[in-house]
């Protein structure tokens, strides 16, 4: 666990003669629940920045910013202060600054983390001393040049897990086990950024999601993942298993259905089809010992399998070679009658393959067609979402030029609307579904002509060698009918060696056909083996079901229904356990629903913001793994009733093991009715029945002036 116990800023003015003029502030913390109060624009976000930045989750401000790049300009380059005598507001440029935080885990362990804000040393790419942090192994007050320290790097590769990165001194420093989770680049530990957005709530973003400022890390169901390790459920463990057989069972996916489009090709190149081969993966090896490749045999017209041609060709091809090759003479009558065979045979190839090649040239047009339109689409689509983006809907759909603006007289250039015939107009959503579902018709039609292009192609291969042997042997019997009959025949010699190259492609198509079944037959092995592993998972959550009942009756009894929730009854919340929504508050109708809908869409705004306070709340008493410490700027949003605050800051109080961090207002207009104010904040009204140091702690702000003084 981690507390905060002093956050002090020093700032170092610029153009100031005297050595020892230093500003900033000067705040201490302790165990509970803290306040820190004061009007809009005194500094409380400068304050709560600070706090973010100290631990390194100033990504947690505005995604995606690194660094000093996501504070204020109070902290890296002029700050106001007030005059203590006149009032007025002075303005400094800021030379140097940098924040210090003592923080202390629950060994006992005092550390101060300081970080340079501006250290007055830039390149390119900012300040080039904020991606460090010196952790010095005593508190504020104790530190000089004897203090043991330590400078660790953030923002770098591996900071997670370096022995040097900062978020892996920090989390051995919590006490925090981070578990690896699945990413989009392989395996990564669930970084302390992700966790830290549970803690974290800020006033911006903070409040319009679970989780809302949780950066993207390529984690697969991150948020799930933080609720996993802060309850300590088995889940985790479990889940990043579950990911692993779930990447592992699409790659077999793509490896079976890899295998099948080679069988595929194979059965196209002998105008043949693959019988009994399963519909997809499957883990039944013995299924795929009936699965055969059947090609028609020429001479009867039979289908057989490849095996057994091949046999049968084998021994024609053996019975030939027995035999001496026949002279012309012997040979005449035969290949007359032969002849008379292949013409018609050449007759009716031809008539067929003309059809096939008549409907694959159609399917190439149609599939250049519907390129070139899902071309035209796409770029429409585009459009659309474009002027979607700088022009308002309002101005679209609004008749705004249908009035002449001297005269007032209809003018339309609509002229199917002067005849009295209206068409309806679409809104940009509107078009952008509609050319958004017409993109994905045609991109499904593409693929599917493209496969069975590729497919007809093979087979065309096949038609134009089988044409190539027709024409071949004509020629061969046209020659030997004007040849001198004591001559060998050529005809018996191009038989035997077309004989004996059919055998070998029969025999290289069953090696290729036996190694592709080989290959499924390892795919299906392995995925009888995962399918074990995915079992074995699912009798494993026992445990995490008692933890989540309990985390729920906590978030209800305790937090929710208590804080004044009233968008929906008891009933009708549950924490979710599946998938969707899962281990977050859904309204269901009841708790065998299987269709859970999201708490946000059904409770008010004030509502929702309700939940957040409760959930966090339940985090921070329930969560085995949960650091101890919860942050909350400004939770009097979205028109909160001034009772239901009390209650938030009634319930944090009560909290004395961890420690709660509130930044709110002193005074504020909640809620109004035809523009006069019916509720508003009253910090004193609030605390009323708490005790001041005892409950809580709280640091005010200067009611004159900001948060930024100057230091004794």
């Amino acid at each position: 666990m981690i507390k905060l116990r002093r956050l002090r800023l020093v700032i170092l003015p610029g153009g100031s003669t005297d050595n020892t003029e230093k500003y900033g502030f000067d705040i201490p913390f302790y165990s509970g629940l803290n306040i820190i109060a004061g009007q809009n624009s005194r500094g409380k976000s400068t304050i709560g920045s600070s706090i973010y930045y100290a631990l390194g989750m100033e990504e947690l401000l505005e995604l995606g910013a690194m660094n000093e790049k996501a504070l204020g300009k109070a902290l890296k380059t002029e700050f106001e202060t007030s005059d203590p005598k006149t009032g007025d507001i002075i303005t400094h440029r800021v030379s140097r600054s940098r924040i210090l935080l003592e923080i202390e885990n629950d060994r006992g362990e005092i550390t101060t983390i300081a970080r340079m804000i501006n250290s007055g040393e830039f390149d390119k790419h900012g300040d080039l001393r904020t991606k460090k942090a010196s952790v010095f192994k005593s508190s504020i007050a104790d530190l000089s040049n004897e203090t043991n320290v330590r400078v660790l790097f953030i923002r770098n590769h591996n900071n997670n897990t370096d022995e040097y990165g900062f978020y892996h001194w920090l989390a051995e420093f919590i006490g925090l086990d981070l578990p690896e989770v699945i990413n989009s680049k392989g395996r990564s530990p669930l970084y302390l950024q992700s966790i830290f957005s549970a803690l974290f709530i800020e006033q911006t973003k903070g409040w319009s999601e679970f989780f809302a400022t949780m950066p993207f890390y390529g984690i697969n169901r991150a948020k799930e993942k933080v609720v996993e390790f802060l309850l300590n459920l088995k889940e985790l463990a479990i889940s990043t298993e579950r990911d692993d057989i779930e990447r592992e069972e699409t790659r077999l996916i793509k490896k079976w259905d890899h295998t099948v489009t080679h069988l595929d090709g194979l059965a196209a190149e002998w105008n043949g089809h693959i019988r009994e081969l399963p519909e997809s993966i499957t883990p039944d090896q013995d299924s795929l010992k009936i699965v055969a490749l059947m090609v028609r045999d020429e001479e009867d017209q039979q289908e057989k399998t490849l095996k057994s041609l091949s046999e049968k060709q084998q021994n024609k091809l053996d019975a030939l070679m027995q035999l001496p090759v026949k002279k012309v003479g012997e040979n005449k009558e035969h290949i007359r009658e032969r002849l008379e065979v292949l013409y018609g045979q050449q007759i009716e190839f031809m008539k067929n393959y003309e059809e096939f090649d008549t409907n694959l040239n159609l399917q190439k047009s149609q599939y250049e067609n519907i390129s070139k339109h899902l071309g035209n689409v796409s770029k429409e689509l585009i459009a659309q979402k474009g002027i979607k983006n700088v022009i308002e809907e309002s101005r679209l759909i609004t008749d705004v030029f249908d009035q002449c603006p001297t005269c007032h007289q209809t003018v339309s250039d609509d002229l199917m609307k002067a005849e009295g015939v209206t068409i309806e107009k679409y809104t940009l959503d509107q078009n952008i579904s509609y050319l958004s579902g017409q993109q994905g018709m045609m991109k499904s039609s593409i693929s599917s002509l493209r496969t069975i292009i590729e497919e007809k192609e093979l087979m065309r291969k096949y038609y134009l060698n089988k044409q190539r042997k027709l024409e071949e042997e004509i020629k061969v019997i046209l020659r030997e009918l004007i040849e001198d009959d004591r001559d060998y025949s050529d005809l018996d010699s191009l038989n035997r060696v077309r004989l004996e190259k059919e055998v070998n492609d029969l025999r290289y198509a069953e090696m290729r056909f036996n190694r592709y079944l080989l290959n499924l037959g390892e795919v299906a092995a392995e995925y009888q083996l995962l399918l074990i592993k995915k079992g074995k998972l699912e009798n494993s959550v026992a445990e995490d079901r008692k933890i989540l009942i309990n985390f729920e009756s906590i978030f209800k009894t305790q937090y929710l229904f208590p804080m004044g929730y009233d968008s929906n009854q008891a009933y009708n919340i549950f924490i979710q356990l599946n998938e969707p929504f899962k281990y977050f508050p859904v309204f269901k109708f009841n708790s065998e629903s299987d269709l859970p809908q999201s708490i946000k869409t059904n409770s008010s705004a004030s509502d929702f913001v309700r939940t957040m306070w409760a959930y966090s709340l339940t985090l921070l008493v329930a969560g085995k793994n949960h650091p101890g410490l919860l942050l909350l700027d400004e939770p009097g949003q979205h028109s909160i009733r001034s009772q239901n605050l009390q209650t938030l800051f009634e319930k944090a109080a009560a909290i004395k093991d961890r420690q709660v961090i509130i930044l709110t207002s002193v005074q504020k207009v909640l809620i109004t009715e035809n523009d006069k104010p019916v509720d508003k904040l009253d910090l004193d009204a609030l605390l009323s029945k708490l005790k001041v140091n005892e409950d809580y702690h709280i640091f005010r702000l200067p009611d004159n002036g900001k948060s930024i003084v100057r230091l004794s």
